[in-house]
């Protein structure tokens, strides 16, 4: 299905040359367009149906095209707007943005430009309930997995060489950002930590072992009651063995 295909628009212009280019260019495109110079007329045609996008220029009779679009969003929350402006203004475009419009068009705009603009403001509108769900459906869930047949569809010679037992980094931009590696790979990286501490823990209790008996328990002894005199003799005789 193409983008046009049954997207609605609203087109609001005060300029009635323009807003005839316009709606030539967008129909011909394969929108569905209801247009008017007039912005309650515009609140009125809202009422009747529901529009995927607003284009409207800023100057109106009555209202202006910001204020158009905030109140045809009280009750079209996911309504996507372009608006159009006489004159290049950084402020007003940066107001535009906070308020939501997806883009701002300084005039004389190109109506094939206006068509495209138009097209990705739609793919926007479209993408967000998709973006939406798929947050809720995988949110918290856990891996889903696939059978090597079923991944080999996609990426086979890749999986075999992983398989295989080589590691398989993935880059984008020639920057690493993933790796692609086996089962048992992956066991012995998950392994490696626990055995390095199991190996600690076997030390820890050998020498707590040794440190019971007693004659370890009474050179402890002998060592808390020793002066410190007798304690620097020790640790002098201790240097000159280790030398």
């Amino acid at each position: 299905m193409k983008i046009a295909d049954k997207a609605r628009v609203l087109l609001v212009e005060q300029d009635r040359s323009a807003l005839r280019l316009y709606s030539a260019r967008l129909s011909k495109a394969g929108f569905q367009v209801a247009e008017t110079s007039k912005p309650t007329d515009a609140l009125r045609h809202a009422g009747n149906q529901q529009f995927d996008i607003l284009v409207t220029d800023f100057r109106l009779p009555g209202m202006n095209g910001l204020e158009l679009f905030r109140r045809l969003r009280q009750d079209l929350a996911s309504l996507q707007s372009v608006l159009i402006l006489d004159t290049t203004d950084n402020q007003l475009s940066l107001e535009a943005a906070e308020f939501g419009v997806f883009q701002s068009l300084v005039k004389p705009i190109k109506p094939e430009i206006l068509q495209k603009t138009v097209g990705l403001a739609v793919r926007f509108r479209r993408e967000q309930p998709n973006l939406a769900t798929f947050r809720t459906r995988h949110s918290g869930a856990k891996p889903v997995s696939f059978t090597a047949s079923e991944a080999k569809n996609e990426f086979g010679r890749l999986l075999e060489k992983a398989i295989q037992g080589d590691v398989v980094r993935i880059t984008k931009h020639d920057v690493p950002k993933a790796v692609l590696i086996s089962v048992e790979e992956f066991e012995a990286l998950s392994r490696a930590p626990e055995a390095k501490i199991d190996s600690l823990s076997a030390e820890f209790d050998a020498l707590l072992s040794r440190m019971q008996v007693p004659s370890a328990r009474e050179a402890m002894e002998a060592a808390f009651h020793a002066s410190p005199a007798r304690l620097g003799s020790a640790a002098v005789k201790a240097a000159r063995k280790g030398g």
